[in-house]
């Protein structure tokens, strides 16, 4: 486990929770096989985390009076979220998949505003073109409420073109059920349509998992920075 948490407390974190998204929201998503074993395997490590942070706290609290101590305390929460986004802090399935979906944000030049959604793109579940179903296993975390809604919005405005162009498809096709290998019900031109359409849209689900992914990269390289992937 390396120092690197250590390294930024010197001067102030600046606060990065969206003023008009704040607190947490509870996401489920699907994810691979095996992949709730692995996170289960950073236990030992999330408990790590929380010992460091436990330190930090405890030690820059010395001398301090009743007030100021409170005050450091307030300070710290702040903190402490700012290195839980940065990947600094891993000390729960939470921060972990937090740090992953910053930088999965970060990657695809997400990490930005966006202008607002119809109460549609928040609709739960699979969204328009989605594969449908092959992720086997199922995990439920709390991110920050800014990231959450970072995701639908990017989500919904990058695939709309695509999106309303597989509505006029589904429109021409009504009876097409292209996700089916052996029934498809439509030629292979419009197969091939659709599938390119669907190619073109970003689903939250694929954001989710790659956060995940992302976030198990993070938390190697911080254990062993030599064979991290992240």
């Amino acid at each position: 486990m390396t120092d690197s948490p250590r390294t930024v407390l010197s001067g102030p974190i600046p606060a990065s929770v969206s003023a008009s998204f704040p607190g947490v929201r509870q996401v489920t998503m699907r994810v691979a096989f095996g992949t709730r074993d692995e996170l289960d395997g950073f236990k030992p490590f999330f408990k790590e985390q929380q010992a460091w942070a436990r330190e930090q706290i405890a030690v820059s609290l010395t001398g301090m009076t009743s007030r100021e101590a409170a005050a450091r305390r307030g300070r710290w929460d702040d903190e402490k979220a700012e290195l839980r986004r940065r990947g600094q802090l891993i000390d729960s399935l939470d921060s972990l998949v937090t740090a992953g979906l910053c930088k999965a944000l970060e990657k695809r030049g997400w990490n930005r505003e966006w202008d607002l959604i119809p109460r549609q793109a928040k609709t739960r579940g699979r969204t328009c073109g989605s594969p449908g179903s092959g992720w086997p296993e199922q995990i439920s975390v709390r991110l920050p409420a800014d990231l959450v809604h970072t995701v639908y919005a990017a989500c919904w405005h990058t695939s709309k073109e695509a999106r309303d162009a597989l509505e006029k498809w589904q429109t021409r096709y009504p009876k097409a059920r292209p996700n089916l290998p052996l029934r498809t019900r439509c030629d292979a031109d419009a197969l091939a349509e659709y599938r390119e359409l669907c190619a073109k849209i970003n689903h939250r689900g694929d954001v989710w998992r790659d956060a995940v992914a992302s976030g198990i990269g993070i938390a190697r390289t911080t254990l062993d920075p030599a064979t991290g992937t992240g």
